[in-house]
């Protein structure tokens, strides 16, 4: 069975919520604060290198996420599994993060139908 998308998994209140996003079929999720509104634009911030410090509690991760929340834009931030290596993980947690936002939702169309990463 398909994974639970995001209008299953969030309650769209317009406030941020805690939420596991799955990125590959072999189980692999990515620890994440969504805020689901009516807009078809979602904002994925990402917040700077982990082995540095960074984190999705990174304050302007943040601040990111307030700004375009405020604009009516759904947002996330998430932290990455990984923070070694060529880069690969990382990529495919962003794509994973957008792919789960833009699949269809059952009867409704996708969540996004436009991303914008910051």
């Amino acid at each position: 069975a398909p994974a639970a998308g995001p209008l299953q998994v969030l309650k769209m209140r317009g406030a941020e919520e805690p939420v596991q996003i799955p990125i590959n079929a072999r189980g692999a999720s990515v620890n994440a604060r969504a805020c689901l509104q009516g807009s078809p634009v979602l904002v994925i911030a990402l917040h700077p290198w982990g082995p540095l410090g960074g984190s999705l509690e990174d304050p302007h991760v943040q601040q990111a996420c307030r700004t375009f929340a405020e604009a009516g834009c759904s947002t996330v931030r998430f932290d990455f599994r990984s923070g070694l290596g060529t880069g690969s993980s990382s990529i495919e947690d962003v794509k994973g993060v957008a792919d789960w936002f833009l699949q269809k939702q059952d009867p409704a169309q996708s969540v996004a139908s436009q991303i914008l990463i910051v």
